[in-house]
């Protein structure tokens, strides 16, 4: 069976393939999370991929909310970052699912290096990101 039969499998270390478009890495840096007026600071994103995220949040928010993540990429520079507005496609009240609908060209260029760059498969990731450039 391969990787892409399976419903949920694992494709190297960090790396999980699930019947998706791209594959997800474990990221352990910091977001804020926006629902509405709500600002949320997160320690970390549980997993990410071009088209979504997975987030630990112990809340309830309704399947189909708009959100925007903010992800900063340094420290020394607050305005350099990824910014994507999505749909909260999940939420089980300790995990929190997010489909990514819109991003600017420059958030998608930070986007696509950040995940090439710590993926353990750069070449997996350039291969999924020349078969689909944009979100989907």
């Amino acid at each position: 069976m391969t990787t892409h039969e399976k419903k949920f499998c694992r494709q190297g270390p960090g790396v999980i393939m699930e019947k998706r478009k791209f594959s997800r890495i474990a990221l352990n840096i910091p977001a804020t999370l926006t629902i509405g007026e709500t600002i949320h600071s997160l320690q970390s994103i549980n997993n990410l991929s071009v088209g979504g995220c997975s987030l630990d949040m112990a809340m309830n928010v309704s399947p189909g909310t708009k959100c925007r993540l903010w992800i900063p990429l340094d420290s020394t520079n607050p305005g350099l970052g990824i910014d994507v507005k999505g749909e909260i496609l999940r939420c089980t009240g300790e995990t929190m699912g997010i489909r990514f609908d819109s991003i600017t060209p420059e958030s998608l260029f930070h986007l696509h290096n950040l995940i090439r760059y710590n993926a353990p498969d750069p070449d997996q990731i350039e291969q999924e990101i020349s078969l689909h450039p944009g979100l989907r």
